[in-house]
């Protein structure tokens, strides 16, 4: 599988270049898929406490409705060629919806530009200028962005479906509230 060869740690330069189609098989970080239960994988470390100041649920039952934001200390923080400084993981309803990739330097949006281009194909969506570069398929987008003053650069791996279920529960929430009126 393509895009598991190029996001891990080694990247081939004879690999064959991939597809969008690619984005969505995968459909996940590394060995991690969208959906997965972060409650149930090893090494995330999240801030539990701030879920019980939040009110995290009704009842000991229900679910933490929000989103949380997860770190692994195990991470490997390197993607292709390109060092990282953080990976963070993005759960809505204790189910994996987003990683995010942070690197800084000159070089760090080529190199990232380099290894997700062979993984998924060229962008569809792209602006160098601005420099941001997006893939969407159907079910996973990747967006990639650097902010040439300041040389930070951001890579965004994002469950499509779970974007549509939070805009789902977040519509029905605000209906909830205009009816409680």
């Amino acid at each position: 599988m393509i895009p598991l060869l190029i996001l891990s740690s080694s990247l081939s330069l004879a690999a064959k270049e991939g597809s969008l189609k690619d984005l969505d098989k995968h459909a996940g970080f590394r060995e991690l898929p969208f959906g997965a239960k972060c409650d149930e994988i090893d090494g995330f470390k999240g801030n539990k406490q701030a879920l019980k100041v939040a009110g995290a649920g009704r009842t000991d039952k229900e679910p933490y409705m929000g989103m949380v934001q997860y770190r692994n200390p195990d991470d490997e923080l390197v993607i292709g060629s390109t060092a990282l400084l953080d990976v963070a993981y993005t759960c809505y309803r204790d189910r994996l919806m987003s990683v995010q990739l942070l690197t800084w330097g000159p070089r760090a949006a080529d190199d990232l530009l380099y290894t997700f281009t062979t993984a998924f194909g060229g962008p569809p969506m792209a602006d160098a200028d601005l420099g941001t570069w997006r893939w969407e398929g159907k079910k996973v987008s990747l967006e990639l962005a650097h902010d040439r003053p300041t040389d930070a650069v951001t890579a965004v791996f994002t469950s499509l479906p779970a974007v549509e279920q939070k805009r789902a529960d977040d519509v029905a929430l605000r209906r909830s509230a205009v009816e409680d009126l």
